[in-house]
């Protein structure tokens, strides 16, 4: 009865030890670790480096306590730490996590939108924004690709494909593979992808293989194109087009840990004068605000070129933001000019 008291007292303590390092916190935390990674390149710590030592601890705790409630717990949207780790591209993290059983057992666990993990690997979130978002690919929203585009091209340069590589490991651990049902769900999650690609979707059986694609050429001929200045490239998004779910119900900006939110900072003359208030919606990923809306809050708001003046100021703000986890959420700007 001695030993199994300490057994179960010394259960505790790992258990209590590693309530500050949950898997879910971790992976938030890791986004952010790597966006400022690229952002600043250090021979001495890479993003890779970063990804390992996150693993290293999550296989920690599966060794230590396996089973843990942590490795399977859902955050407030309903995805566990795998479909956090699929999502976000990070291979490490997703074999660290199926070493563990009752992860390999949830598996083909759904979220509140009937996606899987299997089902995240297949839309590769960190490389396929272009294909999902081809609004994005606008001056309007050019600042906002910056920081995408880095973690976008760690994916690429990897020695064998990231996102291929997790499809396969989901798959050896016990995933079903449901390509028809991954994409439905990709064409709901993405309204605004054009009518060539989701006619080309109905007839390919390689999601996967087919967003990427898409995305990168997609991306490539807007690189090039802005490289070359040409006044092909659009000015913004169609008016219409909204880039976030309209069933998302957005937090706070002031209830998110981000530790940079620099303000909007003004450029150039504008030659108008008087108050204007803006909400901004948007959606971040791995440490980066990837889409966002802009809305007119004020009554009698000014001509359209004044609003883009202010609209390109809260763009070029939220780049900045280094915010963690997969959020979305809600801020209002006042802007004052006399």
């Amino acid at each position: 009865m001695k030993h199994a008291a300490l057994f179960a007292l010394s259960l505790a303590l790992t258990a209590a030890a590693h309530a500050g390092t949950a898997p879910r916190l971790l992976i938030d935390r890791l986004g952010l670790q790597t966006r400022q990674a690229l952002a600043a390149p250090s021979a001495d710590r890479t993003p890779q480096d970063v990804e390992r030592e996150v693993a290293g601890e999550i296989a920690a705790l599966v060794h230590a306590s396996p089973g843990h409630v942590s490795l399977t717990e859902t955050d407030a949207h309903g995805r566990t730490p795998l479909m956090l780790a699929v999502s976000g591209g990070y291979l490490q993290i997703v074999q660290a996590l199926l070493t563990d059983a009752s992860v390999r057992r949830q598996i083909n666990q759904t979220d509140p939108r009937g996606e899987t993990a299997w089902m995240l690997a297949q839309f590769a979130p960190g490389m396929t924004l272009a294909a999902c978002q081809p609004g994005v690919l606008t001056l309007d929203r050019y600042p906002l690709l910056a920081p995408y585009l880095r973690r976008m091209a760690m994916l690429m340069t990897a020695r064998k494909s990231v996102v291929v590589a997790i499809a396969q490991a989901l798959e050896e651990a016990g995933a079903q593979a449901v390509p028809e049902a991954a994409r439905a769900r990709w064409l709901a999650r993405c309204p605004n992808s054009t009518p060539a690609l989701r006619e080309a979707l109905a007839t390919d059986g390689d999601l996967l293989n087919t967003l990427v694609n898409e995305a990168l050429a997609r991306q490539l001929s807007f690189n090039k194109a802005y490289a070359a200045g040409l006044a092909s490239i659009p000015q913004r998004p169609p008016q219409h087009m909204r880039f976030i779910d309209a069933a998302a119900t957005p937090a706070q900006a002031r209830t998110l840990r981000c530790p940079r939110m620099p303000a909007p900072a003004m450029r150039g003359a504008l030659g108008w004068a008087g108050n204007l208030r803006l909400k901004a919606v948007a959606a971040t990923r791995a440490g980066v605000v990837e889409v966002v809306d802009i809305s007119v809050l004020s009554d009698a708001p000014p001509d359209t070129a004044v609003v883009d003046h202010f609209r390109g100021a809260i763009v070029r703000a939220l780049a900045g933001y280094h915010c963690e986890g997969d959020q979305v959420f809600e801020q209002e700007f006042s802007f004052r000019i006399e």
